[in-house]
């Protein structure tokens, strides 16, 4: 009996030292496969920003964006692939890896997501450059550009209330003892027919390059000056314009604002450039040539400084009475009150929206202007009214040509297309020199999957557990 509880007991500790010993085999498999793992992980990541630094040069260059160049695309799942192989197989460690299948997939290229992901990268590069003061400036300005709207409506309430008071009188004639005079609304108006480029640019040399659209809608609409010599057109003029856009979500579309107007070129813009001279023209206006964006921003800024200047030729007495006057004049001793009075107004108006085409030259000449007029600003005259001859008046603090484009890109009404024709942009500036890039081609988000094998750790030349191998799969997204 002795004999056998010395076995039983043997036996007894023999199997308990293989359990002990299994535990720790267990054990050491799992910080060996734990560390494997890691191992293969940052070899992994390595990998996956060697992908990265393959990005389209000419795009990062010229506009700080940053996206796969579409070349590497077509071999990064080998490139990858080659690039695990190696630096698993070179390492001096116990580890021994098999790689397997190489995937990319979740592919998001610049032109997805409707804008989305080219407006992200702009905010990211932006984020930093939207100073205090300049945040401070620009919403001064932008007031500025507000403000004019806001007196919109006081303008036509004062033109109501007058043709009202003067239909009280209807049946007195205005009789003057002045001679006819020649009303210089007539050749006023056969200057506006001649088109907005000549009126502000008059013999001066326009590019007229054809804008390739690919990614942006192309704006099929027409602006044209108004007839000051029809009551009803010049209404219908400042109805339209109480309708634009509002500025009031400036603060949001401030970055791409700043991002435009320090990577594409603008008419007064002193840099030096081939291609495209009027680029954020087209991003305001979305005409396929040149001089038509020119011609479109043009109205579009004569629009907005004639609301501030109508409003500063009413707060005018000595205009008024002008007008008045030369209204009368005009229709001698068949006008009637209400006649005049409407002729009147539409005198003033005229004068104010000529007076906006000596702002608008200015500004294209790179002058400045001042946001808001008084008498002493003024430049035109009722005798200059049908030459738009006078001198002019530039001041060196005001607002620029650029302020007018940040007005003008702030307030469209689809902020979404300002993206997808920087795309255009982007896509024909650079085949200038890759004749072949497209930029949706060009990827910005993506995830590459890798599949491994591992050999497992041996103990004596035993396996543990029973499969000799066990897989990795290692699946990460890489954004620009």
């Amino acid at each position: 009996m002795i004999r056998d509880e010395q076995g039983s007991m043997s036996a007894f500790l023999a199997m308990l030292f293989l359990v002990f010993l299994l535990l720790i085999s267990v054990c050491v498999e799992g910080i060996y496969m734990y560390t494997a793992r890691g191992k293969a992980m940052g070899i992994y990541m390595s990998g996956l920003s060697h992908t990265k630094g393959n990005y389209q040069k000419e795009l990062a260059d010229m506009y700080h964006i940053y996206a796969m160049d579409p070349r590497y695309h077509k071999k990064i799942e080998t490139d990858f692939s080659d690039r695990m192989k190696e630096s698993l197989d070179q390492n001096g460690d116990p580890f021994r890896f098999q790689t397997g299948s190489t995937k990319i997939s979740d592919i998001l290229d610049l032109s997805a997501q409707k804008g989305e992901v080219l407006k992200y990268q702009i905010r990211q590069q932006m984020q930093y450059e939207a100073a205090g003061d300049i945040l401070k400036n620009l919403t001064k300005k932008i007031k500025a550009g507000e403000d004019q709207k806001n007196e919109l409506s006081g303008i036509k309430d004062q033109i109501q209330k007058e043709e009202e008071e003067a239909e009280e009188t209807e049946n007195e004639k205005t009789l003057t003892s002045e001679p006819v005079k020649k009303d210089p609304r007539k050749g006023f108006m056969k200057l506006l027919k001649e088109g907005s480029v000549p009126l502000i640019m008059g013999e001066k040399k326009v590019s007229d390059l054809p804008i390739n659209i690919v990614y942006g809608k192309k704006e099929t609409t027409k602006q044209s000056a108004w007839n000051f010599m029809n009551r009803k057109d010049v209404e219908k003029g400042l109805d339209e314009f109480e309708k634009t856009a509002s500025t009031d979500s400036f603060a949001s579309e401030l970055p791409v604002v700043l991002y435009a107007t320090k990577y594409f070129h603008f008419l007064t813009d002193t840099t030096k450039k081939d291609g495209i001279k009027y680029e954020i023209e087209y991003l305001i206006a979305g005409k396929d040539s040149e001089k038509e964006n020119l011609g479109m921003v043009f109205w579009r800024m004569i629009a907005l400084r004639f609301v501030t200047n109508a409003a500063c030729v009413y707060q005018d007495p000595a205009k008024e009475k002008e007008a008045a006057l030369l209204a009368a004049s005009i229709l001698g001793v068949t006008g009637f009150p209400p006649a005049v009075a409407v002729a009147k107004n539409l005198l003033l108006l005229a004068l104010a929206y000529g007076e906006s085409v000596i702002d608008v030259r200015n500004l294209a000449d790179g002058k400045k202007i001042p946001a808001v007029k008084t008498s002493s600003d003024w430049q035109l005259s009722f005798a200059g009214l049908a030459t738009l001859n006078c001198k002019r008046k530039p001041v060196k603090q005001g607002m620029s040509y650029e302020d007018y484009l940040l007005l003008l890109l702030i307030s469209q009404k689809d902020k979404r297309q300002k993206y997808f024709r920087m795309m255009d942009l982007m896509e024909q500036n650079i085949r200038r020199k890759v004749s072949d890039f497209k930029l949706d081609q060009c990827i910005s988000s993506y995830k590459i999957t890798q599949n491994l094998k591992l050999k497992k750790l041996g103990f004596g030349g035993m396996i543990l557990p029973f499969a000799t191998y066990t897989d990795l799969k290692m699946s990460r997204y890489a954004t620009y």
